[in-house]
């Protein structure tokens, strides 16, 4: 027992929190759990599992870095590893979150030094941890480019960082919606 699920299911609690956080179906959570529970120890990934299961979904459009950026977002709790709970909120927000909330992850995504302040440095560092993500090899893509044209489009101030709430805010203005 304990608060540590066993690997054949999920615990009501986690269940009942995972049915009204995401929107899925039971079936659905139960089937993340059985790809989770296959490759997780204790209940929990730690970032060389976490990076298996990206490699699983992604397979031979891996990059070691950029899953540890993504690992670092997912925990949320900052524990080193990630519950199922995190895990599978993260693939909803991901997959099927507003568009809101999905650019608060990519916020947080992007700042890779946690500071809650997003410089054009570390968009590029991303960027360029990514690379191997794309499904074509495009040599013309810059990601100090990218990163700049960004920063351009969305640093309306020119201080040269954005904070959380600046970066969603300007990101949704320059897509034409309403804050």
């Amino acid at each position: 027992m304990g608060s540590v699920p066993s690997k054949s299911s999920i615990s009501q609690s986690d269940l009942s929190y995972l049915l009204h956080h995401t929107g899925y179906d039971q079936a659905t959570v139960q089937a993340w759990y059985k790809i989770f529970s296959k490759t997780s120890s204790r209940g929990r990934l730690n970032v060389q599992q976490f990076v298996h299961i990206f490699n699983t979904f992604f397979p031979g459009r891996s990059s070691d870095q950029f899953c540890e950026h993504v690992f670092r977002t997912f925990n949320t709790s900052k524990s080193g590893e990630l519950s199922f709970k995190e895990f599978l909120i993260a693939v909803h927000v991901t997959a099927q979150g507003s568009r809101e909330e999905k650019l608060r992850w990519t916020f947080r995504l992007y700042d890779v030094n946690g500071d809650g302040r997003l410089t054009c440095q570390e968009v590029s560092e991303v960027l360029e941890e990514s690379r191997n993500l794309r499904r074509y090899e495009n040599d013309h893509f810059k990601p100090q480019h990218k990163a700049e044209e960004l920063f351009k489009n969305i640093d309306r101030n020119g201080l040269g960082a954005l904070t959380e709430e600046q970066f969603v805010v300007n990101c949704l203005l320059l897509h034409g919606e309403e804050v």
